[in-house]
């Protein structure tokens, strides 16, 4: 089975997608958990007129992303755990490609992503290539794209409550440093453009780049990759004609 778990909270206009491309996976042994952080807007009435293809369905106050999540798993009865948040989305196929990958031996798989606007069109492609110290921006994919043994989640944990944004990558940092056998996979996924992290995307690279340090890189290795993105930074400014630094 597949624990498929949907974290939201005033999101009202662009939950039904994400929902539908869950109940609309060529598969049928799939546990949705939806996860509301008490709605003020119509998100709890969207996930309502679905209510019989949600597994398990909660509406409380919560403490963040992290803390979503985490309430998530510990309700989670599948062998495998896929994150997929309110606004994002599947292909039919995603979740068969996926389990067929760990199936193979893996214990966490990703694939591609498409940053897509509210309206569903799609401004970005994330060809999905994990990198672990080099990468110095992020970990070189996204999390709706991942798929992983919820014995992986066993072992290492759940997501770190200090994390407000960078929670997705400090959790695939140390998946990687346990040793976890991590492979790319070939299916494609969608991803709401301009979440939380992309908000505010320079505390989000401070998470990111302590969660580096936190798990195993030295400050060396954090400096060099701090320097290596703010000189890609302005070399894309530059060729941009951006001034504005």
């Amino acid at each position: 089975m597949i624990s498929v778990i949907t974290i939201a909270r005033n999101c009202e206009s662009v939950l039904e997608r994400t929902i539908l491309s869950v109940i609309n996976q060529n598969r049928h042994d799939i546990q949705y958990i939806f996860i509301d952080g008490a709605s003020t807007d119509g998100t709890v009435n969207v996930a309502t007129k679905y209510k019989d293809k949600i597994s398990v369905f909660v509406s409380e106050p919560d403490k963040g992303i992290s803390d979503a999540w985490n309430k998530a798993l510990k309700l989670a009865t599948g062998d495998v755990i896929a994150l997929l948040n309110a606004g994002d989305e599947y292909y039919p196929d995603t979740l068969t490609k996926a389990v067929a990958a760990i199936d193979a031996g893996a214990d966490m798989v990703y694939g591609d992503t498409e940053l897509v606007s509210e309206a569903g069109e799609v401004r970005l492609f994330n060809k999905g290539k994990f990198h672990l110290w080099k990468y110095s921006s992020g970990v070189g994919l996204y999390h709706p794209s991942v798929v992983a043994r919820k014995s992986l989640y066993d072992r290492i944990g759940g997501f770190e409550l200090r994390q407000k944004y960078a929670m997705d990558t400090d959790w695939m940092i140390r998946a990687a440093v346990s040793g976890a056998k991590i492979q790319h996979a070939g299916y494609r996924v969608r991803m709401l453009d301009g979440g939380v992290s992309v908000k505010n995307r320079f505390l989000a690279y401070g998470e990111h780049m302590q969660a580096l340090q936190d798990r195993g890189a030295g400050e060396r290795t954090v400096y060099l990759s701090m320097l290596a993105t703010g000189l890609r930074g302005l070399v894309r400014n530059l060729l941009r004609g951006d001034r504005q630094f």
